[in-house]
């Protein structure tokens, strides 16, 4: 893991000269990883999320609380849609009136015949971005009634706000119950199983530490230029992701890391990314 994460600091140190030689070495070590851990124990491509824009020649697998806002808006804008019809709807439902789920081998072909990305993100950072964004935030219907009811789980008789550490343990029931981390909601499930990539074909691996400088790289490489409109539709964060790492893994316990880190293990290798920052943090005794 040293080797990947030094690999990584060599890109942020010098620039966008090397942006092309370290996507290669991320496919390439996504293969890698992919061959060894018997392509993250998935047969089959799982189609249900990725995009194809057959006037663009592009396809594209959302990864949810990894960039998608921007993705969605210029996929949803290609296919016709109005600005007001973008932001008053959900994204994906949107999407999915201008572009079908493909099936397996039509979705392989069209990775084929066209430039084919993704978006990843630290494991945990994504965990902390959907814990804020869908449960604490409370902008969404939804997402409030699903937080209101982990918060009633774990204190049934008490009041106040949900935790990042009921949060995690929800996750932890989750997976225990079902045996499985295939069910867990779109925010917060392994991009293992929402793109399957060890089974799918990418041109282009984009990380959200990267991202600016990444996407700049990938524009040119898809010949997308003038045609892509960046955004933040999102709040940005005030915090910067040390402090907010300290602030809600210091509420888990050691026990409880050590699950969470065992549900996104093959998440982390696929992508090359290190928890060691977070066993670092003092956590909760009990």
């Amino acid at each position: 893991m040293i080797c990947v994460v030094n690999y990584e600091l060599i890109r942020t140190e010098f620039g966008e000269k090397f942006a092309t030689d370290i996507n290669k070495w991320r496919l390439s070590h996504l293969t890698n990883v992919c061959q060894r851990l018997n392509n993250g124990g998935h047969t089959n491509l799982q189609p249900a999320f990725y995009l194809h824009s057959k006037n663009y020649s592009l396809v594209y697998c959302p990864v949810f609380k990894a960039g998608t806002s921007t993705w969605f808006y210029n996929f949803n804008t290609w296919a016709g849609f109005t600005e007001y019809e973008i932001m008053h709807n959900d994204n994906l439902f949107l999407a999915r009136k201008f572009y079908p789920i493909e099936n397996r081998v039509t979705l392989m072909q069209s990775m084929a015949h066209s430039f084919s990305f993704i978006i990843v993100r630290h494991p945990f950072e994504r965990l902390i971005s959907a814990f804020e964004d869908r449960l604490v935030s409370m902008k969404n219907a939804y997402y409030s009634r699903v937080s209101l009811a982990i918060y009633r789980r774990y204190h049934p008789t008490g009041s106040g706000k949900i935790t990042f550490r009921d949060f995690v343990q929800y996750i932890i029931d989750d997976v225990e119950y079902r045996n499985s981390t295939m069910g867990l909601d779109i925010h917060w499930c392994p991009v293992n199983n929402i793109c399957t990539p060890c089974l799918a074909r990418y041109d282009y691996i984009i990380k959200l530490e990267t991202y600016e400088q990444d996407v700049e790289v990938m524009i040119k490489a898809a010949k997308l230029q003038g045609k892509v409109k960046l955004m933040q539709l999102n709040h940005v964060r005030k915090e910067p992701v040390e402090v907010l790492m300290m602030k809600y893994f210091s509420q888990i316990t050691q026990k409880q890391l050590e699950i969470l880190y065992s549900i996104y293990e093959i998440d982390f290798e696929l992508f090359g990314y290190s928890a060691d920052k977070y066993f670092q943090i003092p956590k909760a005794v009990t």
